[in-house]
């Protein structure tokens, strides 16, 4: 390591009074340290060296001391209400109702709930609520009705990997045990900390949970922190999260990782959120319970219904006979039978008694009906979804021969001939940070560079949709004739989502925004499709509706995917990045 003149300062040399075991002395060591760093990369200011004052020097200091020391100040203070609050480790959010701004209706209706200290996933369908919730627990937005109890101190891991964490810099410079032991479990290299936008998806992922956990907050909300990553970070993730002790909110579609940290999910079924005890695993088994539990009760409610509406019928039929014959005005004059008949009645109470029954049969009937409808069951709109498409009448799509690839990391890469021809299922294996989307990029830099020679109808969904991809995506298809508006929206009906719950937005979450990306996409009839992990953000039932698709597509197909279970169903062929 090159030692630079200005470590070597006095201004360096910490006083007598400034012991190791003091936080203060530990910052100027992390100042001499990051000084050190610096230096370590720019070797020609080393040897270009001009003393400098002395002054200068301790002003560079001075403020990356005070910037380190606010930081250390912040998490001791995380720290100190953290332990303050353990005693009163329950959120509690009552009566919740949001609804966002644009929207025809409310992302979230009166939705309670309480958290308790360890791990608590929320699940549900794509566009349920999820990150709405999350976001309104940790105060980011303000519900319209409905209260947070407490308001505690956060830290929100979001969906998007490329979104740099605001404490990351903070998180560089620690060099405590703390922080030394997460960069350990995560295979986290200090370098890496600095070129955040140069990382994988995956290595930035590892990151953004990194710097959250070691932020220490009294709630910690994760929300997909498995997308984009492979089998062994998501093992070193899981092992990482496992040691938070505070609060904990896991929005995730990965059922490996909500059986191995929850001990409770809340579970979004139609409008509604319901607690259940135990993992992913525990939790949808006991919702299939009780769903069909609620079917054999609506059904036993409507045939109840139904029993009643007949003997109301009944009874209303005599009641009415009984009122006819009561009435004198239609007996002749001389049929004094018919007259005794009718006072009998009124003097022994009869004449009224069916019509009474009637009238309590209506209030009855009433009753019961009501019931049958306040009797929910969530709708599932999961079904088959088919690809209208044939392959492309060209033979070979697309041949490239054995090649180095340098990735945006500067790594050279050993890629073998791919040849690609119409009906070729293709899969691209490698861990994280391997090479796998640059090699998509050049993939499609070749088709696209022969498009006008031999045109051809593509598909390609990449990781991640930005928030304004996914604006002009919903104005694009709001604008769409009705008649394919209405194609469009079937086959996102077919991944498991409401169409008019989308339209009736003005945004999308990811994983919708991905469906209508896709159904989009399938309307054009694509001969050829290529997808960067397209499993992310996507509900189960929409994961298993891919699949099944993807894997009777008739034309060529390149997948890159961490889900081996998705890759086997739908690939034949695959290569591997080493």
């Amino acid at each position: 390591m090159i030692e630079s003149p200005l470590v070597s300062q006095n201004v360096f040399r910490l006083p007598h009074l400034f012991t190791p075991q003091r936080p203060i002395c530990q910052a100027f060591v992390r100042v001499r340290r990051l000084i050190s760093e610096v230096l370590n990369r720019h070797p020609s200011v080393c040897t270009s060296y001009v003393p400098l004052p002395c002054w200068y020097v301790g002003l560079i200091a001075k403020s990356a001391l005070a910037k380190l020391l606010t930081a250390k100040d912040a998490r001791y203070a995380n720290r100190k209400n953290f332990i303050m609050t353990q005693s009163n480790s329950v959120l509690t959010l009552s009566h919740i109702t949001y609804t966002y701004p644009g929207a025809s209706n409310p992302a979230l209706t009166k939705i309670s709930a309480t958290f308790s200290r360890g791990w608590t996933g929320i699940i549900g369908n794509n566009g349920c609520g999820k990150t709405t919730l999350a976001r309104i627990a940790c105060g980011i937005i303000t519900p319209e009705l409905g209260s947070v109890t407490p308001l505690l101190t956060f830290a929100y891991c979001e969906q998007d990997a490329g979104n740099e964490p605001s404490m990351l810099f903070d998180f560089a410079c620690d060099y405590s045990p703390t922080a030394q032991h997460l960069r350990s479990i995560l295979n986290i290299k200090d370098d890496m900390l600095w070129r955040f936008a140069e990382l994988s998806s995956g290595e930035q992922k590892k990151i953004q949970v990194a710097t959250a956990l070691w932020m220490e907050p009294e709630l910690l909300v994760l929300d997909e922190p498995t997308n984009h990553v492979d089998a062994v970070c998501r093992a070193e993730i899981q092992e990482a999260l496992a040691t938070y002790k505070g609060i904990g909110l896991l929005i995730s579609h990965d059922r490996t990782l909500l059986d191995a940290l929850t001990s409770n999910c809340l579970c979004f079924e139609g409008s509604q959120a319901v607690m259940r005890p135990g993992g992913y695993s525990q939790a949808k088994a006991q919702a299939q319970q009780d769903t069909l539990a609620a079917t054999r009760a609506k059904e036993t409610q409507k045939a109840k219904v139904q029993k009643l509406q007949a003997e109301y019928a009944q009874r209303a039929n005599k009641a009415s006979r009984t009122a006819s014959r009561r009435s004198a005005r239609n007996l002749d004059k001389h049929d004094r039978d018919g007259r005794a008949k009718i006072k009998l009645a009124i003097y022994t109470g009869q004449d009224g008694k069916a019509g009474s029954l009637a009238a309590n049969m209506d209030a009855r009937l009433a009753k019961e009906q009501d019931k049958l409808v306040g009797m929910f069951i969530t709708k599932e709109y999961n079904s088959t979804l088919w690809l209208e498409a044939s392959p492309s009448p060209r033979k070979t799509l697309l041949h490239l021969p054995a090649h180095t690839m340098t990735t945006p990391q500067g790594e050279t890469r050993s890629i073998p001939t791919i040849t690609l021809e119409n009906t070729t299922h293709l899969g691209i294996r490698g861990p994280n940070g391997i090479g796998k989307t640059t090699l998509v990029n050049e993939l499609l830099q070749v088709l696209q560079s022969q498009a006008e020679q031999a045109p051809l109808r593509i598909l390609y969904l990449p990781q991640e949709l930005s928030e304004s991809d996914r604006k002009t995506l919903l104005a694009r298809i709001t604008a769409l004739p009705k008649e394919e508006k209405g194609k469009l929206l079937s086959i996102v009906a077919q991944l498991n989502s409401d169409p008019k719950r989308i339209l009736s937005g003005a945004s999308t979450s990811p994983g919708e925004a991905r469906k209508l990306f896709l159904a989009h996409g399938i309307m054009n009839a694509p001969e050829l499709i290529i997808m960067d992990e397209p499993t992310n953000h996507l509900d189960l039932h929409s994961i298993e509706a891919l699949e099944q698709a993807l894997a009777n597509f008739p034309g060529a197909l390149v997948l890159v995917s961490h889900d081996e279970a998705f890759m086997k169903a739908t690939t034949t062929e695959a290569i591997e990045l080493k």
